[in-house]
């Protein structure tokens, strides 16, 4: 793999495109406020569509730069 494919990748891996950032982030939301974190728990695929397509935006940039 050439230099600019592997930071390419680096900017997409990099991201918090998993369930896992979901997760972390619903359960820091619902220990602030209950309501909230229930929203967020509702909509967690949502966000990791929403989120993997900001990687692949971030990418995209990085590959334009690179």
């Amino acid at each position: 793999m050439t230099p600019r494919g592997q930071g390419i990748l680096s900017v997409f891996l990099v991201s918090f495109a998993n369930v896992a950032s979901i997760g972390i982030a619903a359960g820091a939301i619902k220990g602030l406020n209950e309501q909230q974190g229930n929203v967020v728990s509702r909509f967690g695929w949502k966000l990791v569509y929403g989120s993997t397509l900001v990687s692949l935006l971030s990418a995209t940039f990085a590959g334009l730069f690179i």
